[in-house]
């Protein structure tokens, strides 16, 4: 099997970044017309988001005043860190599996020799 070692004369990591960067833009661009039956579903099912969370917040009762800023600011960093989180965990897997891909076609063009 060949190894990420034998493909690096085809490909490097600045490149692998731009394929991924051109991916993502294009896959941003069309997130709202292509919300795939799975996320409709997911969505449904977990109907909170963030301006509901924010209401609930707003809407404690007034001897939470205090507490509210708080409840914010850590709400706000959570979703921050779960996000950097997921796009790292996507540009990684993005990476691999493209990486795989291109494994399996040098592999096939060898083995077919």
């Amino acid at each position: 099997m060949l190894k990420i070692k034998d493909i690096e004369k085809y490909i490097d990591d600045e490149m692998i970044n731009i394929i991924f960067r051109e991916r993502e833009e294009e896959l941003y661009s069309r997130k709202g017309k292509l919300d795939d039956a799975e996320i409709r579903n997911i969505k449904e099912d977990y109907p909170i988001d963030y301006d509901k969370l924010l209401e609930t917040i707003n809407n404690l009762p007034p001897h939470f005043n205090n507490t509210k800023g708080g409840i914010i600011e850590t709400l706000e960093s959570y979703l921050t860190r779960e996000n950097l989180i997921m796009a790292h965990d996507n540009e990684k897997f993005y990476k691999i599996g493209f990486c795989d891909g291109i494994r399996t076609i040098l592999e096939n063009i060898k083995n077919s020799k």
